[in-house]
């Protein structure tokens, strides 16, 4: 409605002028122009009204203001100083989010120093010092941490930790073990990544008719209902179909 929109305007504009009138010119305008909406709600609040910088409100729009102008800060705090990151479940998570950002020493670091006392065989830390691993491309270091998980957690299943696995052998050119951990994952792994896989290194180990099977078995087992799978599952029967003659 029109008169939102003219509030919004007078809120925005008055935001504005506060800032350049009482100094606070460089880092709020900053926001105020990038971020028109929440930048000037966070103003509002925090400058113009700062009783309100202590309540939920202030505390949802200045975490709403970093996010949008620096996601990674806390990030950035937290994996250069492990001594900030003191509960393996708080080093897990900043682990985590260095991995979606490919940063794989510092999950490395995080993992191996969450690793300790009553969390040193934890398998969740484990499968996830071997997926940064993986991604830095220590792909023996990858084995080690889950045949540790292994060792140290018999009877222990993880579709993640046996494709990590089955990832890492072949990376590493073992290609009969690596085949055969393809093989039992198919149909225990949620998706077609596993068929694909296999039929993928049956082909380029020079298995024309594995590959095929694999393939068709893949399209014929996920295709009909792909519109309903995730984009990573789509993409793999792509690749599958891509392979199909």
């Amino acid at each position: 409605m029109p008169i939102f929109g003219l509030l919004g305007a007078l809120l925005y504009f008055g935001c504005i002028f506060h800032a350049i009138k009482t100094g606070r010119i460089n880092y709020w305008l900053m926001i105020l122009i990038l971020l028109p909406g929440i930048g000037s709600v966070a103003y509002l609040l925090l400058e113009v009204l700062p009783a309100a910088r202590q309540s939920r409100t202030g505390q949802v729009a200045i975490k709403a203001v970093i996010d949008k102008v620096d996601p990674d800060r806390m990030l950035r705090e937290h994996a250069t100083n492990l001594e900030t990151v003191e509960s393996a479940d708080n080093k897990r998570f900043v682990a985590e989010e260095c991995i979606k950002r490919e940063q794989w020493d510092d999950a490395i670091r995080l993992y191996r120093s969450a690793l300790t006392g009553p969390h040193a065989t934890d398998p969740a830390l484990l499968i996830g010092l071997s997926r940064a691993l993986f991604g830095k491309g220590d792909f023996q270091g990858s084995l080690d941490a889950l045949d540790a998980l292994q060792r140290d957690n018999e009877g222990y299943q993880s579709r993640d930790g046996h494709m990590i696995y089955a990832r890492s052998l072949e990376m590493l050119g073992r290609f009969g073990e690596a085949a055969t951990e393809y093989r039992s994952l198919i149909g225990y792994a949620l998706g077609p990544e596993a068929q694909v896989r296999y039929g993928l290194l049956m082909k380029a180990r020079g298995e024309p008719r594995l590959a095929e099977d694999a393939f068709r078995e893949a399209v014929k087992t996920y295709g009909r209902r792909v519109n309903k799978l995730d984009p990573a599952d789509r993409e793999w029967i792509a690749e599958a179909e891509r392979n199909l003659p």
